[in-house]
């Protein structure tokens, strides 16, 4: 039983991971266009960081290895989406009051 409840938490992990990345790319199209400034320095930081982490050719696990070398990316970018999700639950609710308040 152990094993299928790990499974179990890591699908709904890589599902909310799926869900929060286009989330995360409205937000930045928010934060650059200046409509929404609800952003900490820290949150900042922490995306500026992830975002060299990945496109960095110097990475814990080489990305020209088959099958393993994206997984250090991928729990860099699941770190990144679980550390600011207070900042996206936040912008979740801004961009649903901004729609409510475009469409009176």
């Amino acid at each position: 039983m152990r094993v299928s409840t790990r499974f179990l938490e890591v699908l709904r992990m890589i599902s909310r991971l799926w869900s929060d990345l286009p989330l995360l790319g409205r937000l930045l199209t928010a934060w650059k266009r200046g409509s929404y400034r609800g952003l900490s320095v820290r949150t900042i930081v922490s995306l500026a960081a992830a975002l060299l982490y990945i496109i960095s050719p110097m990475d814990l696990l080489p990305d020209f290895i088959p099958g393993i070398g994206l997984l250090d990316d991928a729990a860099v970018l699941g770190l990144l989406l679980h550390s600011i999700a207070q900042d996206l639950a936040a912008f979740r609710v801004w961009e649903q009051n901004d729609e409510r308040r475009s469409s009176v």
